[in-house]
């Protein structure tokens, strides 16, 4: 077996609150954000092979401090992702893109490198505006500041 840190990247405009790779705990990430810090550690075979994934857990809500009712609340979702093929250990790089969707990339790569396998770091659309960290030493002075 082989052991690596865990980074997330969030393509999407939610506050990923937390996630777990099977057990191990990844985190958190802001929205359009990620890869700047690594948790430490899940393990996963040193060998790919054909039919290789993980339980993803996490937990999301709106990146506005201001949201209030069903947009405010901390709602789970869950999915069995496949491990794409990889030929050496490296780091295990979780992206969470729109729909739900979720890829995770073992790689000694990370996003915006040219020989990254996986998708490139998340962008923020132009209309995004808010920036919670703006500011702000974290998501709860953000949201006492805006109150």
């Amino acid at each position: 077996m082989a052991a690596s840190s865990i980074t997330a990247y969030n393509h999407t405009p939610d506050y990923i609150h937390q996630f777990y790779i099977d057990d191990a705990w990844g985190g958190n990430s802001f929205a359009y954000g990620g890869g700047g810090g690594f948790v430490c550690c899940v393990t996963y075979p040193r060998k790919w092979h054909q039919g290789l994934s993980v339980k993803v857990r996490w937990t999301i809500s709106s990146s506005d401090p201001n949201a209030t009712g069903a947009e405010a609340e901390e709602t789970w979702h869950e999915a069995i992702v496949p491990i794409e093929k990889y030929d050496k250990p490296g780091n295990v790089n979780v992206h969470f893109l729109p729909n739900g969707n979720v890829r995770l990339i073992i790689s000694s790569k990370g996003a915006g490198h040219p020989d990254y396998p996986g998708p490139d770091y998340p962008v923020k659309p132009p209309d995004f505006h808010f920036e919670p960290w703006r500011g702000a030493a974290s998501e709860a002075e953000a949201r006492a500041r805006s109150r």
